[in-house]
């Protein structure tokens, strides 16, 4: 072919490709646009409920203690409000962890257990977003975490992070608590 053939079907290659895009959007019709309301609407309140909260009720002690025993018991019940214990608002007691490292695989996470026990730490791991996290506690004070964690800086030169303590049993329900498999 010819050169100017060329650039003739290109053109009219060009111009039926506009057209094609084109000539839909001039033909179409407008629609009005969809009503938008300016009320919003909002359910009524639930109800509010009454609970009846009884007062609680002193443990009865067996008949079998003396009454030493008893005023011993008694002395230490007195005794757990001053310890330093914080409770929790959704049950149980505040504590404390030191995360020690994270792990892609177990089994460098097993060995740095196993190292920390060895120092007489109480260390155990978690499976945390696919990762394998070491930690050592728990602690019921921030300030003995702190200390713990002083000591790991200085005796194993590891940089720790102090975090709350999650318990085996919300662990287990989160699905971080490490299985005979891993």
């Amino acid at each position: 072919m010819r050169y100017g053939l060329k650039e003739r079907l290109l053109g009219a290659l060009v111009l039926i490709a506009l057209a094609v895009i084109f000539v839909p959007f001039l033909l179409e019709e407008k629609r009005p646009s969809a009503p938008i309301s300016d009320k919003i609407i909002t359910p009524e309140p639930p109800a509010p409920v009454k609970s009846v909260v009884e007062k609680p009720v002193a443990p009865k002690l067996p008949p079998s203690l003396n009454e030493q025993q008893k005023q011993q018991i008694a002395s230490n019940n007195s005794q757990l409000p001053n310890s330093g214990l914080t409770l929790n608002p959704e049950g149980g007691v505040d504590a404390w962890a030191i995360q020690v490292a994270s792990f892609g695989d177990s089994t460098n996470a097993k060995r740095l257990l196993s190292e920390l026990e060895k120092k007489q730490y109480h260390a155990y791991w978690r499976k945390i977003n696919g990762m394998a996290v070491v930690f050592v506690g728990p602690y019921i004070s921030q300030n003995e975490g702190r200390e713990v964690q002083d000591k790991l800086l200085q005796q194993q030169g590891l940089k720790t992070l102090l975090t709350s303590y999650v318990p085996e049993y919300e662990a287990r329900i989160q699905g971080s608590l490490p299985t005979s498999d891993d």
